[in-house]
């Protein structure tokens, strides 16, 4: 996986993929869907639950952005032993650069125990499995900045804006500009580094 959001890109669903895994009598229905919020997530995994409330166990893990933000995720075992179903999901998502996804395991239990170790080598293999059967689009993060510059310095700025793949969100014209922009998250430093040095530190940049 990279090591930073900044040089990062991971791997979103397409759309909803189900898979079945069974080992000792007992069957692991997988869902991966993309979703990109808690609420969401949560709404997916209590769905889940509506929908199969004969089933023993939803253990569920879920990433609302990158593998590798620090918030927007979460896991449950959901009555299996601590450890054993929510983590190691939550840990195949991320180790294969998955992100933007929720995964729902349904266990119907076959009457013969796994144990811990067992319980985990099984939710773990039911999501690589899935992993493996469903298909994914790249997202590359992106960072939002806003500039604000005396208007005398445009042709400078829109320059340096030029040679970037930079999405304008918002503009407001005076006798300062105020521009809200978005690009792509690894070119963000040398895009403020040209700014500060060609504006001559005139150019006010703020990182959203």
């Amino acid at each position: 996986m990279p090591d930073s959001l900044a040089d990062s890109f991971y791997r979103k669903p397409i759309a909803t993929t189900e898979t079945l895994y069974e080992i000792k009598k007992s069957r692991f229905y997988v869902s991966i869907t993309p979703l990109s919020t808690v609420a969401a997530a949560r709404a997916c995994i209590q769905q889940a639950k509506n929908t199969t409330p004969s089933a023993n166990h939803h253990c569920s893990a879920f990433i609302t952005g990158s593998p590798l933000a620090e918030k927007g995720f979460g896991y449950s075992d959901d009555g299996e032993p601590s450890g054993t179903a929510g983590k190691p999901m939550f840990n195949v998502l991320q180790g294969n650069n998955v992100g933007e996804a929720c995964v729902i395991v349904t266990r119907f239990f076959g009457g013969i125990k796994l144990g811990t170790g067992g319980l985990v080598r099984a939710y773990s293999t039911s999501v690589k499995e899935a992993i493996a059967q469903a298909q994914f689009e790249e997202v590359h993060p992106r960072c939002q900045i806003k500039i604000e510059y005396p208007y005398t310095l445009s042709a400078i700025v829109d320059s340096i804006l030029h040679n970037s793949k930079v999405t304008l969100i918002d503009s407001q014209y005076s006798d300062r500009v105020l521009l809200h922009i978005s690009l792509p998250a690894n070119e963000t430093d040398a895009l403020l580094t040209a700014l500060q040095e060609r504006s001559s530190g005139k150019a006010d940049v703020t990182k959203l």
